[in-house]
This record gives structure tokens, C-alpha cells and sequence, in this order.
């Protein structure tokens, strides 16, 4: 009998490092609209309404911001050691740990350009009661409609030095992760970035080169939540500019690459861009492939801002100047 190829199940959590715990706590807590499901040491942990598990966001003090590590859940109990047989046997592993709130013990290790990142199989389904509880079996929290109120984690965008995507288009592949898009400069070039999935999103990863970037700085760009439709999307903006932030991009737009209809705003605590994010296309074959140029402005098919073109101008993450901090508030 066939047997399907990939070790995880999804992408679980995401941990974020933050210079000031708080104003990011209340950034995601009371602005993005949240819930907080724990609090332990130097470490806060949330979840959009529509997540089923403990958290999906953890944000640590930390003395820089920055990417901690992304969780992933294993395909079930026997996919755990098999991942962690074969990350072994390439040089990746880093170890076990006991788990943290949240989940049970987990797999450390590390992908080409020094992320840090860890696989485990038991996760705590978190059903609320009460207030935050549902009527909907299949919710295991009630949409409140707090803040922007996102309805679930979707993805993570990393970027990597130059030169270094094969590295870590080999590595996903080698772990059973479909690469759906590509970005290229050219077809006699090496590809410069790529989305990777373990289903059917367009992504759980997505991985860009940065050329202003050195290797092994495990540089994070964007951690994405996903709403029901484009309205959503724009609602969010108005709550955002309400309360005193900007679209990094100015105007909402949308992925070439994915289709997604998006906004990124920035996290005032961590510095770290947030992606607001809906209706991205699904991806349902194992071999399917779209080749997407750099001259095409793959991120945005409405034209607004190239971020790839500014990392050309040797602008960190392709930020352009004035538009990437929030307004004071």
C-alpha cells in the first residue's frame, strides 16, 4: 500500500522573541483580538478563536526579536520517530526536550540557515467553556469578534542568505513537503524562494533569499493569520488605522504567487510583521508547480510595492523607508 510521504501534520505554533513582552502581549491580546491561554517564566502563549490546539503564538522576552522556533505536529506517533530517524541521519537533530505548555515532548532541530524548530505528536486540544465556549461542536472557541479578530494561524515566511534556498528546498523536500510555487530570477538561475506545504494551504513555510542578510542569521519576516474573506481583510485595515497602525504596504493587495488578499502590520513590541490574510488558493496535487519571475513582483499582483527590489537596494526584508513603523500610540 502506498504511504503518504511527509512526516508532519501541520505547522502547530510559532514562537516569537520580542523586546517588550507586554506591548506585544497587548498588541496580539487586545488589538489583533487573541485569546491568551497561558502565561509561564518569560513566556505568553495565544490563539486565534478558531485554533483547536493550547496556542499557536508563543512570544518570550528576549534581548532581541526575532524567530524563537516553529512547532510542527507530527503525521502520528510512528512519523515522530521516523522524523526523528531521518533528521539524525542528515545532521539535523538537535535533541529532545520534555515539551512545553501545551504539548509533550518534542524533537529539536535545526534547517539549513540555523532556524530552529521542533516536531512532537501529543498537543493539548484546548475546547473553552463559558464565555469563551461555543454551541458548534466542531469550534472549540467562540467567535467574540475581538479586535481584528483573525479565525487561525496560517503560515510562517522565513528568509534565507543568498545562495542558501536549494539548501532548504532539498531539506522540506527531503521531509515530505510539497513546493508548490517558485520564485526565480530567471530559468538559468538557481530559484530564489519558494512556498512549502504539508496538505493542501499554498503554505505552511514559505522561504525567500534576502540578499542583505548574512548565512546562518535565521532572519524571520512574517508570522500569517487567516480570515474567512476579502471583507474581513478590509475591516481589519479600518479596526488597525482606528487604533493608530498602517499597512506596511499601504493599500491592501494580493499575492501573485498564492492569491492571497493580504495586509501586513507591524508588532510594536517585537518589531516583526504580522500578515492578515484571505481567500489564497488550495493546492490539491502532490506535482503541482508554478514558476513565478522576480520581475513579475510575485508578491503583489496589484503592483503596489516590490519588496524583492528594495532587498536589491540592500533594504533588510524589502522595507521600504517610511512606511514600516507604526504610527506612535
Amino acid at each position: 500500500m502506498a504511504k503518504n510521504p511527509h512526516y508532519f501534520s501541520q505547522m502547530a505554533h510559532v514562537e516569537v522573541l520580542t523586546t517588550d513582552l507586554e506591548k506585544s502581549v497587548h498588541f496580539f491580546g487586545d488589538v489583533v483580538g487573541m485569546d491568551i491561554t497561558g502565561r509561564e517564566g518569560n513566556s505568553v502563549y495565544l490563539r486565534a478563536w478558531g485554533d483547536y490546539f493550547h496556542h499557536t503564538l508563543k512570544l518570550t522576552q528576549n534581548e532581541t526579536s526575532g524567530l524563537g522556533h516553529i512547532g510542527w505536529r507530527a503525521d502520528s506517533p510512528e512519523a515522530l520517530e521516523e522524523a526523528v530517524a531521518y533528521l539524525e541521519s542528515i545532521s539535523a537533530g538537535l535533541g529532545w526536550d520534555n515539551g512545553d505548555l501545551g504539548h509533550g515532548k518534542a524533537y529539536r532541530f535545526k534547517s539549513p540557515e540555523g532556524h530552529i524548530h521542533e516536531i512532537f505528536w501529543d498537543v493539548v486540544w484546548l475546547r473553552e467553556e463559558g464565555e469563551r465556549g461555543s454551541v458548534y461542536a466542531d469550534r472549540y472557541a467562540s467567535n467574540r469578534m475581538n479586535g481584528a479578530n483573525p479565525r487561525r494561524f496560517d503560515h510562517v515566511t522565513y528568509m534565507v542568505s543568498k545562495g542558501k534556498y536549494a539548501e532548504e528546498k532539498a531539506f522540506w523536500k527531503g521531509l515530505g513537503l510539497k513546493n508548490p510555487d517558485e520564485i526565480r530570477i530567471s530559468d538559468d538561475m538557481p530559484a530564489i524562494g519558494g512556498l512549502f506545504t504539508t496538505a493542501n494551504l499554498s503554505h505552511d513555510i514559505a522561504i525567500f533569499t534576502d540578499p542583505t542578510i548574512e548565512p546562518n542569521q535565521a532572519v524571520l519576516n512574517h508570522i500569517c493569520w487567516n480570515v474567512d474573506s476579502r471583507e474581513e481583510v478590509l475591516l481589519a485595515l479600518d479596526y488597525f488605522i482606528e487604533k493608530g497602525y498602517k499597512s506596511v504596504m499601504g493599500a491592501p493587495t494580493r499575492h501573485k504567487a498564492d492569491e492571497g488578499f493580504f495586509i501586513y502590520i507591524i508588532d510594536p513590541g517585537s518589531g516583526i510583521l504580522f500578515e492578515y490574510y484571505a481567500c489564497a488558493r488550495l493546492v490539491f496535487a502532490p506535482d503541482h508547480l508554478d514558476v513565478h519571475y522576480l520581475k513579475d513582483n510575485p508578491n503583489d499582483a496589484w503592483g503596489s510595492a516590490n519588496p524583492f527590489a528594495e532587498m536589491a537596494k540592500g533594504k533588510k526584508l524589502g522595507l521600504t523607508d517610511g512606511v514600516v513603523k507604526p504610527m506612535d500610540i
